[in-house]
């Protein structure tokens, strides 16, 4: 009985999350921008793939990515930009990139293309997958 309520609990969640979301979206353009590394700071523009984060400091699922964003960018560093946008501090954002729910994974080549999307929790794992897939070795 217990995991029915909480099993609701979440879908109830996930849906009102979700209609807040798309209610920020409307159209929009889906260029990157340069937003904040893991480690909050600023990212330089740089002919590097880049993986963007897009979610919320509140959500759950979106908690449980720092400890992979901060990981890709160590295995990462100097061969790959790592990106966390906070939306709630940059709610243009949601439309800019084309977010229907957080977290959103976009990876994007050196030139600026979008390689692929992921919605939700993505383990590290999935994103070292990712990365091969595009070319990109780890630094370490």
């Amino acid at each position: 009985m217990m995991r029915r309520v909480v099993a609701g609990a979440v879908f109830v969640s996930l849906i009102l999350m979700s209609a807040w979301v798309i209610a920020g979206v409307r159209g929009g353009k889906a260029t990157p921008e340069p937003g904040r590394t893991a480690a909050g700071k600023t990212a330089e523009p740089q002919a590097l793939p880049r993986m963007v984060d897009l979610g919320k400091t509140w959500c759950i699922p979106c908690k449980q990515m720092v400890a992979v964003l901060r990981e890709a960018e160590l295995r990462y560093k100097g061969r790959a930009v790592i990106e966390f946008i906070d939306l709630d501090k940059k709610p243009e954002a949601a439309r800019e990139y084309k977010i229907m729910m957080i977290p959103t994974q976009i990876f994007f080549t050196a030139d600026g293309r979008e390689f692929e999307r992921h919605v939700g929790y993505l383990p590290f794992q999935e994103v070292e997958k990712v990365f091969t897939r595009m070319g990109v070795e780890r630094s370490h």
